[in-house]
């Protein structure tokens, strides 16, 4: 597979266009399944319900129609005179009436199963014949035992209990009658009716071509179905079975007989019945095959259409691109004075190359003055060199001091003057540890141990008057310090509180611990400093700390702010000198610094 050509700009736009359209007919067809699923769902509930509509009022104008025509057949002088009659019928009178009866249900009612008239003093007669004209036989009715009322009744769909003969549902329709006289309820008609004939009646039940509606008792019986061995049966009974769940106010999708059909449900006013309404999705569903043909055809025509026009048209941006890229090459490979040729078109194009070669004239003038920076930092360098070799020159060797030194320690020893050699010895070692470079950093112990031997020599000076003390805990002796923090401090005490009052005085150097910093304190009991003067030496501490490499050095190159200055540049602001002073009383400096264990430090080094 050629790896350049997938990762090519015009490649990856192709590709990025195809995947945007995919991306577009996904998002479309998922709407399209989710609008028409709506659409068809709210047009099956609108036909169910237009059905049970239509269904209501059929049944609402066939009783009206029972009625009516039953009128006149109540009012006939026979049936008046047997309702009002308590004394049982004769039975010319009932044959009469039962004539009067089929005759009724043979004149275009052939939907009636079965016709009773029944009087307010318990008496009934039948369509069947006088000896089946008795109340006996159909106690077991569900409409026998009910009241005789003004408005017309119905009772649901039940099973039959005519003697002899076989059970088949029916609903009755119970219609009263009134004597003429007293306008009074006396009796009511009972007439059991067959629901499919009656359904048939009311005309086309189909739902779109293949669709169709069917009707079930509120207990699950089949009332009518297009196919007539479910009549009359329980629809646990039958297929239809699994419809039954579908009870709901809206249109569900069922799967049923191996195909998904669309089922609604809405329940008949008068009658408490089940109007099933169900189509095959596939009928209902041809819109959305045909909007998703037209989005897949769709989708083909544009992809067709990205793979000509996009080659040809990134083609056009990407040869521009191509220039600038061997352009940009060209530069990678050191040539500061390639530049991209610019045209009068002001596009984005044109402004990279015109942003390009601004870089480019930048970088060239950047790496001029680098290499004139460059230059003036080796002539520096050169100066600082000579300087250093200078002032090296000028320096007294150390070696010849420190031979001097040991000639004079050595005379003293054989003269037996105890206190020079003394003095020459605390003298040499004090200048060669001032004279080591090696360690920046030294332990306390080290500082305080040529704090000490400078006191030694203060001492031999002024043997009767001057005292000193170091006052520090051994747990403090470890801790790490700057080389010549503490030599300095101690020697400006002796010059400016002891030497004045011709040694008489003392220096103490003590140590405390504060959180996580160590404080060692150096303290005088000279005349101590004026306010002013003071004032200026803390001014001096604060520039220091603002400005520690341009700190001033004092008097020689380790005064207080020679000190604060290191201290700050090692440790930080939060470190170094403070000075506090009373007028008559002496001087106090106080230096922090981290209270570090060595082996702490030792890892931060690493």
């Amino acid at each position: 597979m050629n790896i350049k050509f997938l990762t090519s700009y015009r490649t990856r736009m192709t590709i990025g266009f195809l995947l945007v359209i995919m991306l577009a007919l996904i998002v479309a067809l998922a709407i399209a399944d989710r609008q028409v699923g709506r659409v068809i769902g709210r047009d099956v509930l609108q036909l169910s319900s237009d059905a049970a509509a239509r269904f209501n009022y059929d049944i609402d104008s066939y009783v009206e129609q029972l009625a009516e025509s039953a009128a006149p057949l109540a009012a006939g002088e026979q049936l008046q005179h047997f309702l009002r009659d308590r004394e049982a019928a004769r039975p010319e009178e009932t044959e009469a009436i039962e004539k009067e009866l089929r005759k009724y249900v043979a004149t275009n009612r052939p939907e009636i199963a079965g016709m009773f008239l029944m009087s307010s003093h318990d008496k009934l007669i039948s369509i069947f014949s006088y000896y089946y004209s008795q109340s006996n036989f159909y106690s077991n009715e569900p409409w026998f035992a009910l009241p005789f009322g003004e408005d017309i009744e119905l009772y649901p769909t039940h099973y039959t209990k005519y003697p002899n003969q076989a059970p088949f549902p029916v609903f009755s329709v119970i219609l009263p009658i009134f004597d003429v006289e007293t306008v009074e309820a006396a009796g009511h008609f009972v007439l059991d009716i067959m629901p499919e004939k009656v359904i048939n009646k009311f005309g086309d039940t189909g739902l779109g071509r293949t669709g169709y509606h069917f009707v079930a008792s509120s207990d699950g019986i089949v009332v009518y179905h297009p196919n007539k061995d479910w009549i009359g049966k329980s629809m646990s009974e039958t297929p239809l079975d699994k419809l039954q769940y579908a009870l709901s106010d809206t249109a569900s999708k069922v799967s049923w007989e191996g195909e998904e059909w669309y089922v609604s449900v809405n329940r008949s006013n008068r009658m408490n019945w089940n109007i099933f309404s169900i189509v095959p999705s596939a009928e209902m569903e041809s819109g959305l095959r045909a909007v998703r043909m037209s989005i897949v055809w769709t989708f083909a025509i544009v992809s067709l259409l990205i793979l000509i026009v996009v080659p040809v048209l990134t083609n056009r941006f990407t040869k521009r691109i191509i220039v600038l890229k061997n352009v940009m090459a060209k530069a990678a490979t050191g040539d500061l004075e390639v530049r991209a040729e610019v045209h009068a078109r002001p596009d984005e194009i044109h402004y990279l190359y015109r942003g390009f070669n601004q870089m480019m004239d930048r970088l060239e003038k950047l790496v001029g003055e680098v290499y004139e920076l460059e230059l003036k930092e080796m002539q520096l360098s050169i100066r600082q060199k000579e300087a250093v070799i200078r002032s090296l020159q000028n320096q007294i060797n150390p070696h010849l001091l420190y031979n001097t030194l040991g000639i004079i320690k050595s005379m003293a020893y054989l003269e037996n003057m105890p206190k020079i050699e003394k003095i020459a010895k605390s003298l040499a070692d004090v200048y060669r540890y001032t004279a080591r470079f090696e360690n920046e950093e030294v332990t306390l112990k080290d500082e305080l141990d040529i704090v000490s031997k400078y006191l030694e020599i203060v001492r031999l000076r002024f043997p009767s008057s001057f005292t000193s003390m170091l006052s520090v805990p051994d747990k403090f002796l470890a801790v790490p310090c700057m080389k010549l923090t503490l030599q300095p401090i101690v020697e400006n005490a002796v010059k400016y509180g002891i030497e004045p009052r011709g040694g008489d005085g003392a220096v103490i150097v003590s140590a405390y611990s504060e959180g996580e910093d160590l404080l060692v304190e150096i303290a005088d009991n000279g005349k101590g400093i004026p306010q002013d003067q003071l004032d200026g030496l803390r001014a001096m501490l604060e520039q220091a700390t603002e400005e520690p490499d341009k700190a001033p050095s004092g008097e020689g190159s380790l005064g207080l702010p020679n000190v604060h200055a290191r201290l700050v540049l090692r440790y930080g602001r939060e470190y170094g000198v403070r000075l506090d002073s009373f007028v008559g009383q002496g001087t106090v400096v106080t230096v922090r610094i981290p209270f570090r264990h060595p082996a702490a430090q030792d890892r931060e080094n690493e």
